[in-house]
């Protein structure tokens, strides 16, 4: 009898690592490459320079190779991700909110990056150069201003509907507004001198956003521009995945993110744009209210 228990106890052994293998070596099978969308938040070299690492880990760790492709805009990111040309990406909240109305409701958010203090938002802020005579919005009457992106959360969408909430209408208020590309080239701009203000991204301390990868990277002097107006909070950029991707891949993936501060922390900063007390899940309902807003945009334009 013991025998026989022996021999039960040694098969299971022997035979269950395999069986997990082949489950879940199924989605690997039929996705033996997953790309990721990043968008041009910094310039190409950048980008690259931050999610290879990653791309490399995340072979090491779920045995699939991760692609990296680059897109100009958010658009392009979004769109690529609801036609599955792109499996994951890192979206603001207005560009999964267009995504995930345009493919109603083909996207799914799957995790998000908590800040040091475990809080899950950033702002938008409006900066001008330190050495300005600009202190407030209504100083900037007649003067120029970039946004970022037509699809950016902090650098578009939330200003843009703050401003009129606040009886400001862009057009008629500034002398000039412009689409900069990116959030970095409207840096660029203030600090140059070509743009009195710009819109961008950034959170409590400067732990994440554009300011904190610029400065990581030696590209500003925090001294050298000023915040005169910032938005309420913003829920994170996610990293958002199609889906149509089977549950499992998913899920996996998910907790490759949300254990990587632990295994890696450099990697969980270069994934979240800056310092990071880890990812935790994300859920749709986190980004209602910008989804609300996305559409009340594309309502008004409609009526025009």
């Amino acid at each position: 009898m013991m025998r026989h228990t022996l021999k039960y106890l040694v098969a299971s052994v022997l035979i269950s690592p395999l069986a997990i293998t082949a489950a879940q070596a199924d989605w690997r099978d039929d996705y033996p490459v997953v790309t990721l969308g990043a968008t041009t938040v910094e310039n190409q070299a950048a980008t690259i320079d931050r999610f290879q690492p990653l791309a490399d880990y995340f072979e090491e760790q779920l045995g699939v190779e991760m692609q990296i492709q680059q897109a100009s805009d958010y658009a392009a990111v979004v769109q690529a991700l609801t036609a599955g040309h792109v499996h994951l990406a890192r979206l603001g909240g207005s560009s999964y909110a267009a995504g995930w109305i345009d493919s109603d409701g083909g996207v799914e958010p799957l995790v998000v990056p908590a800040e040091l203090d475990g809080e899950l938002g950033y702002h938008s802020v409006l900066i001008v150069r330190a050495d300005s005579e600009f202190e407030s919005v209504d100083d900037l009457q007649g003067r120029s201003l970039a946004w970022a992106d037509p699809n950016s959360t902090s650098g578009y969408l939330v200003p843009l509907v703050s401003l009129r909430e606040d009886g400001i209408e862009p057009n008629n208020f500034f002398g000039n507004t412009v689409f900069s590309g990116g959030h970095e080239q409207s840096v660029i701009g203030v600090l140059n001198g070509s743009l009195d203000s710009a819109f961008t991204w950034t959170s409590r301390g400067d732990n994440t956003g554009q300011l904190r990868m610029m400065m990581d990277r030696g590209m500003l002097d925090r001294d050298d521009i000023r915040v005169i107006w910032e938005s309420p909070l913003i829920p994170n950029p996610p990293y958002v995945v199609n889906g149509e991707l089977p549950e499992e891949m998913k899920q996996e993936i998910a907790d490759f993110f949300m254990t990587l501060h632990e295994t890696r922390p450099d990697l969980a900063e270069a994934a979240a744009s800056g310092r990071t007390s880890g990812f935790v899940p994300a859920t749709h309902e986190m980004y209602e209210p910008i989804l609300g807003a996305v559409q009340e945009l594309r309502d008004s334009r409609r009526q025009r």
